[in-house]
């Protein structure tokens, strides 16, 4: 079976009008949509594996988790501020409110409700109210935090871009860069390894710490990739208690200029692949910057060399701990990793206390079934990569 539903008439409304109320059939072009971006960067790019984690399980366990709490969670946030409020009340970049946590908001919520019906606990008719309250928030966060007048990257210009910096903000990255000499590349390439490995494993082996936008074009023949790595300083994961705090920063911006003969696609949720793929020999400029706080602070070479010794450090003592740890205790941080993405929008509203963060007990009950590696390829591959239609989202209120 092929859903397809025509594309809308008032697309720039539906796009960029934070007031504009989509009607279903909307809604449902926009879940289509991103349903068949999602399985299509799943089946090309996303490999299921962990030496620590057991991925299928905790994927099946954090998506139920999503659709059971998210919509619940974004309504209290709401009590507080609006999506376009709380963008507004912070830097774009370098924090967990970044795009890869915004773009999964739908993703895993809808994949969460798939699950569901596939299991046969619930129809597809069920859940329309909070399936919109969810739709909405991402929608209105993501008008206010994209400044290219799209909600997808597919659609940016040029092709798989994502565009959130503006004028003011990309003035002060520029104007901070560093021509890329190979004693600055290398210090720069080795702190970057060192810091995505250890974001990696502090969640779980998943890639929602690491995101990236761009590319921002300079017009001279070359453009700015930006990645964003924020790593808990909140102390919002109980596994890095006692580790967090021997980093002397969180939260980090790596800026790199290139030439236009690199090219950069960026794909739904907010990961760049590079060709060619070895592209740091053609960086032109670039800059390190931390921004714990509420502002960009480009650190020096030593601050770096700092950073990258304390987080190798910090490394070798999660995985130790990570190691020792009961699989099933591992299995429910991963969970709890998962289905944490609005933290940092409840602390940005003020609400993170009013909000139970606790996974639901049905699902942290579900370990021992869903370890079961037939069962959960099987609900997998049937939401990932479905065999009755294009994209991994069945149509809403159905």
């Amino acid at each position: 079976m092929t859903t397809s539903i025509s594309t809308p008439k008032n697309l720039t409304a539906l796009y960029t009008d934070p007031s504009y109320e989509p009607s279903l059939e909307e809604w449902n072009w926009l879940v289509l949509k991103a349903g068949a971006a999602y399985s299509s960067e799943l089946q090309a790019r996303t490999v299921f594996e962990s030496e620590l984690f057991g991925m299928n399980t905790y994927i099946l366990m954090s998506m139920m988790e999503d659709y059971l709490r998210v919509p619940e969670r974004l309504r209290e946030i709401r009590r507080h501020a609006t999506p376009a409020e709380l963008v507004a009340r912070d830097l774009p970049i370098g924090n967990k409110r970044s795009f890869i946590n915004l773009a999964a908001m739908p993703l895993h919520y809808l994949t969460g409700r798939e699950l569901f019906v596939d299991l046969g606990e619930n129809t597809l008719a069920d859940g329309l109210a909070d399936q919109l309250e969810v739709m909405r928030f991402w929608r209105e966060a993501t008008i206010a935090m994209r400044t290219d007048g799209v909600l997808f990257n597919m659609d940016a210009e040029p092709h798989n871009s994502s565009h959130v910096v503006g004028d003011e903000l990309m003035a002060e990255i520029r104007g901070a860069m560093v021509p890329a000499d190979d004693a600055t590349k290398a210090a720069i390439r080795k702190f970057g390894a060192r810091l995505t490995g250890y974001a990696f494993l502090e969640n779980c082996d998943a890639r929602t710490a690491v995101c990236d936008t761009g590319p921002y074009d300079l017009g001279d023949g070359t453009f700015l990739a930006l990645r964003e790595t924020c790593l808990d300083g909140d102390g919002d994961f109980p596994w890095v208690d006692g580790i967090r705090e021997t980093l002397p920063y969180h939260h980090f911006v790596i800026a790199h200029q290139l030439p236009n003969s690199v090219k950069m696609d960026n794909n739904v949720w907010g990961t760049a692949w590079f060709t060619p793929s070895d592209y740091q020999g053609d960086i032109i400029s670039t800059r390190v910057f931390c921004t714990d706080g509420t502002t960009l602070r480009p650190l020096e070479l030593a601050e770096v060399a700092e950073a990258e010794k304390a987080i190798r450090k910090a490394h070798r003592a999660l995985y130790q701990r990570l190691a020792e740890t009961d699989p099933e205790e591992r299995n429910l941080y991963a969970t709890q990793m998962y289905a944490w993405k609005t933290k940092a929008w409840a602390r940005l509203a003020g609400c993170y206390d009013d909000i139970d963060w606790s996974v639901t007990p049905r699902i942290a009950e579900s370990y021992e079934r869903f370890q079961d590696p037939t069962l959960a390829m099987t609900l997998i591959g049937g939401v990932f990569v479905p065999q009755d239609r294009e994209g991994c989202f069945r149509p809403l209120g159905e």
